[in-house]
């Protein structure tokens, strides 16, 4: 039942994309970069969701363990490319991936199962072929913990930005006198409080409870060919679009940044930017199957974060 569901669905969006890149024929959606006077507009009021941090809020002690403990696993050799299925043929991905995380948790994506590398958690006696690997084992656990953190802080930001939104909307519905006692207490009209309840604790927390990493590494000078985006022109990809159906409902990502060129040259391309500078690795969000709302490339330095929500 589940394969025969899975196929189904990815026949619709097959038939959804080809409508698409029809209707668009040799038109390009527009997508906006920092460069955009509406950039942040747009990102505010259609990706709201989206949540960024620049390397420097990071603590510096934390940046420079996880990054010694990616190329730590480069020089190790544990980044595989992965054999996947799509439309019945057999395809080397261009990215190359290690899993680690909680032991025996998994991760699918195209047909194709993911076992974790297990980092040392809590509990269990894990034997490493090197003392290298368990260290790096262990910062990339450091760095998820420190995601959550994150995450929940963003989560509890944005609940509160909701609730006042419902406060403000509920002092314009009611008289200025019955207002100010709304505000005092603090309270939510009836009519109101179905539409918006603020999560708890404990639901911020299982939205956020990363219990996975996974690692995508990708030289793009190695890499013969890569293919090119298809609805905005934003040039080569190293992953396609996609929306990841195999997270649990509501949970949160968290993404780390890090480039393995020596952080000069990568500085040195920020006084050329106009608007999307291919040197720069970006991010891209998109409606899904919306040809109105523009699309956002978001550029990526070293060590910043992003979460989505």
């Amino acid at each position: 039942g589940g394969t025969m569901k899975r196929r189904a669905g990815e026949r619709e969006k097959e038939l959804k994309k080809k409508k698409l890149l029809e209707e668009l024929g040799e038109n390009r959606l527009p997508y906006l970069t920092p460069a955009d006077a509406d950039f942040h507009q747009l990102w505010k009021t259609k990706y709201s969701n989206l949540i960024f941090r620049k390397a420097d809020t990071v603590p510096e002690e934390l940046h420079q363990v996880v990054q010694e403990s990616f190329l730590t696993l480069r020089e190790h050799n544990c980044f595989f490319q992965d054999l996947v299925r799509i439309k019945g043929k057999d395809f080397l991905t261009p990215v190359s991936r290690i899993l680690i995380g909680n032991p025996g948790c998994t991760y699918k994506y195209l047909n194709t199962r993911l076992f974790t590398v297990p980092w040392p958690a809590e509990g269990y006696d894990i034997k490493y072929c090197t003392p290298q690997i368990h260290d790096a084992c262990k910062a990339l656990m450091r760095l998820n913990d420190y995601l959550h953190i994150e995450a929940v802080k963003a989560l509890r930001g944005q609940n509160l930005f909701e609730t006042k939104e419902i406060k403000a909307t509920t002092v314009i519905d009611r008289e200025q006198s019955f207002a100010t006692s709304l505000t005092e207490q603090g309270s939510v009209s009836k009519d109101q409080s179905s539409v918006c309840v603020p999560e708890d604790e404990r639901s911020l927390k299982n939205r956020t409870s990363y219990n996975l990493t996974l690692l995508n590494y990708m030289d793009p000078l190695q890499m013969l060919y890569l293919k090119q985006e298809p609805y905005f022109g934003m040039g080569n990809m190293a992953v396609s679009w996609h929306h990841d159906e195999n997270l649990v409902e509501r949970s949160t990502v968290a993404v780390y940044n890090y480039s393995c060129e020596d952080p000069a040259i990568q500085e040195s391309h920020e006084e050329e930017l106009r608007g999307r500078d291919p040197a720069l690795w970006h991010v891209g969000l998109k409606v899904a199957w919306d040809i109105e709302t523009p699309g956002l490339a978001v550029p990526l330095h070293q060590g910043d974060i992003y979460l989505m929500l």
